[in-house]
């Protein structure tokens, strides 16, 4: 909400909460809310776990706010002025799920299991949207798709499928494919849009998906100290300020990019596995040097049959 008013200080913010979520809104956090025009506070069963009461919040948002809006998660920055989106005429649009077609989705089989659930087969599908950012316009039709996808999230829950995306995107093949592709800038998965950070709109930085495991994140955003300071203060701190003028300045000083086959094994159980039972105990050396004796073994190995043959 900071980082929307520093950029377009006219601009109608609403949030949207439960009930339970509006009474902590005092003391250092009534703060937060100075930067909202509106409230609205929904009355959903207070003993529901918090992500739940979330996902019920923004699976059926569109019965719950009137007139057209831009829905944004929470875990994002606005980098430039917004007020073009309103030169886009489709009445729901999104960004495909990681900028990239579900064919080449690095959580495409985690897509399929959960749709499963739901009982749709996606597999030949060719987009995923991610629900981080969305326009929608306020007629019956995206009414009624709200509340159906509410009633899928719902169904996913039952089953086990905490996140509203694969609900999302059933509803949308329910629906006979009414979501529009936004532009990538509109929504810059930090992790995955590297190449869209330039020329942003709005940054999702995925708080969701940091790397829990490492000493590092990749960006400011993601590290946990740098919200614990505004949560104590109230206040935005000048180098999150800093951050939003310039998201470059949030990634970390030392950074590997990836791309290909590569993606597809840091999203791998092995990947996980080696660094909850390794890097995190301190024995990724060890290891290393496992590897080069048998790399070192292997290169004999193949010198004597060279040799013999």
């Amino acid at each position: 909400m900071f980082s929307a008013k520093m950029q377009m200080p006219e601009c109608h913010i609403t949030i949207l909460t439960d009930v339970k979520s509006s009474e902590t809104f005092k003391g250092l956090r009534k703060e937060e809310t100075k930067y909202a025009d509106e409230i609205i506070a929904i009355d959903l069963d207070p003993n529901l776990p918090a992500q739940k009461r979330s996902r019920l919040l923004k699976t059926n948002a569109r019965n719950y706010v009137d007139g057209d809006f831009l829905f944004i998660d929470c875990d994002t920055i606005i980098v430039k002025d917004l007020s073009s989106i309103d030169n886009n005429d489709s009445i729901l649009s999104a960004c495909w799920d990681t900028h990239s077609d579900f064919a080449h989705n690095p959580y495409r089989s985690y897509c399929i299991q959960h749709a499963k659930l739901l009982g749709i087969d996606i597999s030949n599908e060719k987009v995923y949207f991610n629900s981080g950012v969305i326009l929608v316009k306020d007629n019956e039709f995206t009414r009624n798709f709200y509340k159906r996808w509410n009633e899928n999230y719902l169904k996913g829950y039952e089953k086990g499928v905490s996140m509203d995306q694969p609900a999302l995107e059933v509803t949308n093949i329910e629906f006979d494919y009414p979501i529009q592709k936004l532009d990538p800038e509109w929504n810059c998965e930090l992790k995955h849009g590297i190449r869209y950070l330039k020329d942003a709109y709005i940054v999702h930085y995925l708080c969701t998906n940091p790397s829990r495991s490492n000493d590092k994140q990749f960006f400011l955003l993601n590290e946990k100290d740098t919200f614990l300071k505004v949560k104590e203060t109230g206040t935005i701190t000048s180098e999150i300020i800093e951050v939003i003028k310039d998201p470059f300045k949030g990634i970390a000083e030392v950074t590997h990019c990836f791309a290909g086959k590569e993606i597809d094994f840091f999203n791998t159980r092995t990947y996980l596995y080696f660094i909850t039972q390794f890097l995190d105990k301190g024995n990724a050396m060890p290891m290393e040097r496992l590897f080069s004796y048998y790399s070192k073994i292997k290169g004999i190995c193949k010198s004597i049959l060279r040799t013999n043959h």
